[in-house]
């Protein structure tokens, strides 16, 4: 009768049970952590928190290599979170343009707006992508069987894909508005588009200012519903 040695009894081991003898960290568990600084740094500390912004833009940096692993399956939630990490992108875009700005001699104020900008797309992103993992979350621990359907790899895309839609339409209005008059010198096409962004950019800005009060309101009563009433479970309903 053959015996099993170490290694092969290694490989019976569940991958779980693998990542902890090995020093892995718990998927699960890093999920749930990067989810609660998410809440912590969109919905109570909105505003320029370089301190929060840094820690949140390492963790999202940490998540997106632990989401790249094989070791992480494939989900909905997967899909979700990743574009959520992805979204502190604009910051460096934002940090690395304030840090170009002085070495390039341009002025302060020439790129003011661009800079606003980036910071005000990426709470846009931001709070809708928290708002997809939070109502999944919701889904999940409600109504996990009759929502299945809707859970899928190809939903969580189609979402990401509206929600980065929206942000670059809010972004493109905002900076046509913010640069029409060195646009407006311009003829044709770009002209035409200045003024019809012009026209439009305080229905966006209200529009979006309600938009991004009820996801406030919204990822508020999720997170007070999932992680405040709910018992903590080992699984987590994020992933």
């Amino acid at each position: 009768m053959e015996t099993i040695g170490t290694t092969g009894i290694f490989d019976l081991l569940p991958l779980k049970t693998k990542g902890m003898l090995i020093g892995w960290p718990d998927p699960h568990s890093s999920m749930r952590h990067f989810v609660l600084l998410k809440y912590l740094q969109v919905l109570m500390f909105p505003l320029k928190n370089v301190p929060l912004m840094g820690i949140g833009a390492l963790a999202s940096l940490y998540t997106a290599l632990l989401l790249s692993s094989p070791r992480v399956s494939r989900k909905s939630s997967s899909v979700l979170l990743g574009q959520l990490a992805q979204a502190d992108g604009l910051l460096l875009l934002h940090w690395g343009l304030g840090a170009l700005r002085p070495a390039l001699g341009v002025p302060e104020k020439a790129l003011e707006g661009l800079e606003h900008g980036l910071l005000a797309s990426h709470r846009l992103a931001s709070l809708l992508l928290l708002g997809c993992v939070s109502l999944e979350a919701v889904l999940v621990c409600r109504r996990p069987a009759e929502t299945r359907s809707l859970r899928t790899v190809r939903c969580a895309r189609l979402a990401c894909a509206a929600v980065w839609a929206a942000v670059a339409l809010e972004f493109v209005v905002l900076q046509v508005s913010e640069y029409e008059f060195a646009l407006r010198s311009r003829g044709g096409l770009i002209r035409l588009l200045t003024l019809i962004c012009t026209f439009i950019t305080p229905f966006f800005k209200a529009v979006f200012f309600y938009v991004r009060l009820a996801l406030w309101l919204a990822n508020t009563w999720i997170f007070y519903t999932v992680f405040c009433t709910k018992p903590q479970k080992e699984k987590s309903c994020f992933h």
